[in-house]
């Protein structure tokens, strides 16, 4: 029997360094395969090369765009290397950060939410005609930094180092990233659908990771 795998698309490697040796960990516990896309950078706020304000992704198209993004993962190198197919993986999580773009009027942030609330509402990716994939959303209001350590405007290497140690010290201490995702002091929601909407009208630091960890515990259970 084939193991199950679960994908994470995520923006950078601050966000890889900083949860997914946590998530693979427990995972690993339940007979769950992590790999992971890092996208290198916000796929939601990029332009076409040497055009005028026009968005690579809008919410006409992001639907497609997501399923070209597993297409590609699929059949690179590294993943066939791993004898990863796309009958395995079982679900897809695209982490990211909102930018409180749901309360910003500058372009990027419009077309952000745009394509966020569409993503909000995908329940599968449809990769083929025989192969639906389930879908969800984490995200960050501001930033990771933001939900980790109340830092906003955090430098490149100081994103490095607050991920690679809190990464690692989450390997130490299991407590710590279930404590820091779910402090009281940090607006969760009970659920994916609720955050959803819920992300539209708060400006504070926020965060729906807590629904990944109670997905977790469910599995446990």
């Amino acid at each position: 029997m084939r193991e199950k795998v679960f994908l994470f698309i995520v923006e950078g490697p601050s966000d890889q360094d900083a949860l997914i040796p946590w998530i693979a960990n427990e995972l690993r516990k339940l007979k769950i395969k992590v790999t992971v896309k890092v996208v290198y950078g916000d796929l939601l706020t990029e332009y076409v090369q040497n055009s005028k304000g026009i968005f690579n992704i809008t919410s006409s198209n992001v639907k497609g765009k997501i399923k070209n993004i597993v297409d590609e993962f699929i059949k690179s190198p590294i993943i066939k290397a791993d004898q990863i197919k796309l009958k395995d993986i079982q679900k897809i999580y695209y982490v990211t950060d909102t930018d409180n773009c749901f309360f910003n009027q500058k372009d990027s942030s419009i077309n952000k939410r745009n394509c966020l609330s569409k993503m909000f509402n995908f329940k599968m990716i449809e990769v083929n005609t025989t192969k639906n994939i389930e879908f969800e959303v984490i995200f960050f209001s501001q930033n990771l930094e933001d939900v980790l350590c109340s830092k906003k405007d955090a430098t490149d290497d100081e994103k490095e180092r607050i991920s690679i140690e809190f990464g690692m010290k989450t390997l130490k201490d299991r407590d710590l990233f279930i404590k820091t995702f779910t402090e009281e002091n940090l607006k969760t929601w009970n659920s994916y659908s609720d955050s959803y909407e819920g992300i539209k009208n708060y400006t504070d630091r926020a965060c729906n990771m807590n629904n990944l960890i109670d997905e977790i515990e469910n599995f446990n259970s």
